[in-house]
């Protein structure tokens, strides 16, 4: 792990401490604690015949009359219930029916310790498998089986009671053994069932039991990981409209009409609008959002004479004034390197261009070239499965595409991806894979991944000609595909996750371009904008949809 990764997340057990010694001391009295391994470690935690309280797993999900701690210190929030409401029916195993806000918030503390640590969503799906076999999902805080106790039923050389029962302790701790057991990454290419019962080292008869549990717990990661703070390891789109979600989980949404940059913000989580508030910057400007790794978003804009830039001041607070950030041009994108540091890409006449962090939430290089890329391109960013930052960028007469070579690392050449078009937007399948999508007066096509360095060939997906396109996730990690025209706006959706797409259905009126979002609660919401000012539909169940309407106001017209 990156030094400064590891210091986020130590930085926050550290936080979490005093609060967790609140919550955990009326209980029960402290166990002697032995060291958690560190991720190098040569022996890890001593084992016992018995180490792990999967035979709670025969017990159901109702689980036994045992006490429970809570996960979040807060509780669960109205947005658990909901994702819990919305996952019930998609499980097939043990916890089918069974999810509730209580469980989710245990889940959402595994991912949101996952997440900080810059591990990725099969990380998160490893963890929270073994806490579905281990305790249902639950923070037990009475030991058992021997001395297990908590969501992972780790015994007392696991670490104090206390650490135990904070679910940030203890997947930190089951983290730093899985890194152990399968060093440089090698858990990516293991399979879900077997990483965990490695770890768990329970009975051989029990082995298999993880394995059964691993594509509900990856449904429930896919799902959390968009609704989890800290700034997501997805980019968010780039366009004439913008939402990025702030650290406390509102969402904050940004037009760029002929007057400059127009701003409104969700005034609770998963809730209403504020009215819009005009903010300066550049006129009729592209726009990006990026979450910083300190929590903090920050918004670029580039028109065809300047690219200014501004941020939060702090962590879901207020915004600095503009700053330069470079000269015009036509197009950007912004992402999020695995270690944190965001890149920003932009195009001009001569091509690609590209400025990034120097260090996490930190200043900036200067800006240099990409050795070519089409010039005057549409630009669309994503992050491989390994966390890789891949770019696309299409112009009228080509489509070409660049990737980094490593993980955080320096990028690849130019190759070439296709024929020129109009739009471009990017997403990722619930397994990783890319998905990219394009549009030209022949309607809207597509090209996947399928492996880590192969696609398919382009294939047509119908739809109507010259739309702007945007994309987002249904919560279950299905992608979800907006297109308008002029004319209209249509929508198509994939039909289970990781497969093929319905027919597109009509979705509202024409409008001048398109932009998605994904609430915290992980309800995809979208941002149509027209010469009459900007309206947004958001998901008002799993598949169900509100009518068109203003967020608060009508905000700036865009052309």
């Amino acid at each position: 792990m990156a030094r400064c990764g590891l210091h986020r997340v130590l930085t926050r057990l550290a936080l979490l401490a005093g609060v967790w010694a609140a919550v955990i001391a009326m209980t029960a009295s402290v166990a002697v604690a032995r060291p958690v391994p560190g991720p190098g470690s040569a022996s890890g935690p001593p084992r016992g015949d018995d180490r792990s309280g999967v035979s709670r797993y025969f017990a159901g999900p109702e689980g036994l009359a045992i006490p429970t701690a809570p996960c979040d210190p807060a509780g669960p929030s109205g947005g658990d219930g909901t994702m819990a409401a919305q996952l019930n029916p998609q499980l097939r195993n043990k916890m089918a029916g069974h999810l509730d806000a209580y469980r989710m918030s245990c889940a959402r503390m595994v991912t949101q310790a996952v997440k900080e640590r810059g591990l990725n969503q099969r990380a998160a799906a490893i963890a929270i498998a073994t806490i579905i076999v281990e305790s249902s999902m639950n923070n037990y805080s009475q030991a058992v089986d021997h001395t297990s106790i908590g969501l992972f039923q780790q015994q007392d050389w696991w670490g104090s009671r206390e650490q135990r029962l904070n679910p940030a302790y203890a997947t930190n701790a089951f983290l730093n053994d899985m890194e152990r057991r399968y060093p440089n990454g090698s858990w990516n290419n293991a399979p879900i069932g077997e990483v965990c019962w490695r770890v768990q080292q329970p009975r051989e008869d029990l082995r298999h039991l993880y394995g059964i549990e691993a594509a509900d717990a990856t449904l429930i990661a896919n799902a959390l990981w968009a609704g989890t703070s800290g700034g997501p390891k997805h980019p968010y789109a780039s366009g004439r409209v913008v939402s990025g979600r702030s650290a406390d989980g509102r969402l904050e949404a940004f037009a760029a009409g002929a007057d400059g940059v127009h701003h409104a913000w969700q005034t609770s989580v998963n809730g209403a609008w504020s009215t819009w508030r005009f903010v300066g910057g550049p006129r009729n400007a592209q726009l990006a959002v990026a979450s910083n790794a300190d929590g903090r978003l920050e918004l670029f804009a580039l028109s065809d004479s300047t690219f200014d830039h501004m941020w939060q001041t702090g962590p879901s607070a207020g915004w600095s004034a503009w700053k330069n950030f470079g000269t015009g041009g036509h197009r950007l994108a912004a992402g999020h390197n695995a270690d944190g540091r965001i890149e920003v890409f932009a195009s001009n006449a001569q091509g690609v261009f590209h400025r990034w962090q120097t260090a996490p939430s930190g200043g900036w290089s200067a800006w240099e070239g990409t050795h070519g890329g089409p010039p005057n391109a549409r630009l669309a960013m994503e992050n491989a499965p390994d966390g890789r930052l891949e770019v696309f960028a299409l112009s009228d007469s080509t489509f070409e595409h660049l990737y980094q070579t490593r993980i955080s690392g320096g990028w690849s050449a130019w190759e070439n991806f296709g024929t020129g078009g109009r739009a471009v937007a990017v997403s990722h399948n619930q397994d990783g894979r890319l998905e990219v999508f394009a549009s030209s007066g022949e309607g809207v096509f597509h090209r996947w991944q399928t492996g880590p360095t192969s696609w398919s060939a382009w294939t047509g997906t119908g739809g109507i000609p010259d739309a702007e396109l945007a994309t987002s996730r249904s919560v279950d990690g299905r992608v979800e595909v907006f297109a308008i025209n002029a004319t209209t706006a249509s929508q198509s959706w994939q039909t289970r996750p990781n497969a093929a797409f319905s027919q597109w259905e009509t979705f509202g009126g024409g409008g001048t371009s398109i932009g998605t979002a994904n609430n915290a609660d992980g309800r995809i919401e979208v941002f149509g904008t027209s010469h009459a000012g900007v309206y947004h539909r958001w998901q008002t169940g799993f598949s169900t949809w509100s009518q068109w309407a203003w967020l608060n106001d009508a905000g700036p017209a865009i052309n």
